[in-house]
């Protein structure tokens, strides 16, 4: 049995720069959730994935790593579970931490890609900051909520976004940390928020369309497609 066998019918002899890459993947919410299983079903056999959250019953309408039984788990350490179900010769390291002052950024400097999936500005920065000082390819979602069309979710540049409250602190940041927002891959949606409420509204369209477009983008760049 080989459960690779479709995905190496298109991806020909590419598919054999897959083999040894270690990705990244910080956040594990709406966006995040689908990444490593996307990318673990292409062929990526080692994955760091982190985030500090527990699985709660409002993330079930749009994640979609998790189900009902896995409400009061770690996000890490349910989707680490799930991940084995769909392969069983992968290497997953997961942590159920925050990205601050007390992360130990030591344990992601051989990574081959970080993908950023969080909304915690600080942290979107500090993880910017290593990505570049470290000459590690990265890749950032920017804010999903308050839309539904996923068709609208385009990979674009950090300095090309415009409408979005994060992606513009997020370049505010970044240039004071004299980062060139310009060098910045992100995902972003190009339709107009759709404001009803204070609260900030999710549904599944919009989250795992980035997430889809981001696992995509990188397995592209891993094999220079």
């Amino acid at each position: 049995m080989d459960i690779d066998a479709r995905t190496k019918l298109l991806l020909k002899d590419d598919f054999n720069r897959l083999k040894g890459k270690k990705i990244v993947v910080i956040g594990l919410g709406g966006v995040g959730s689908i990444i490593p299983i996307v990318l673990v079903r292409t062929g990526i056999k080692k994955l760091v994935i982190i985030d500090k959250d527990k699985v709660e019953a409002s993330n079930l309408n749009r994640q979609m790593a998790y189900t009902l039984k896995d409400i009061g788990k770690y996000k890490s350490d349910a989707l680490k579970e799930k991940l084995f179900e769909i392969q069983d010769d992968i290497e997953i390291s997961n942590y159920a931490k925050s990205i601050d002052d007390n992360f130990d950024f030591l344990t992601l400097q051989d990574a081959d890609y970080i993908i950023d999936c969080i909304d915690d500005l600080n942290a979107k920065v500090k993880i910017a900051k290593f990505a570049f000082n470290k000459n590690i390819p990265l890749i950032a979602s920017l804010g999903m909520g308050n839309r539904i069309d996923p068709s609208e979710v385009k990979i674009t540049k950090l300095n090309k976004t415009f409408d979005d409250p994060l992606a513009r602190k997020f370049r505010y940041l970044l240039k004071k940390e004299n980062i060139d927002i310009s060098k910045i891959d992100v995902a972003f949606s190009f339709e107009k928020p759709i404001i009803k409420d204070k609260t900030i509204s999710s549904i599944a369209f919009a989250p795992n369309s980035a997430g889809l477009n981001i696992a995509s983008y990188v397995i592209k760049r891993i094999i220079g497609w």
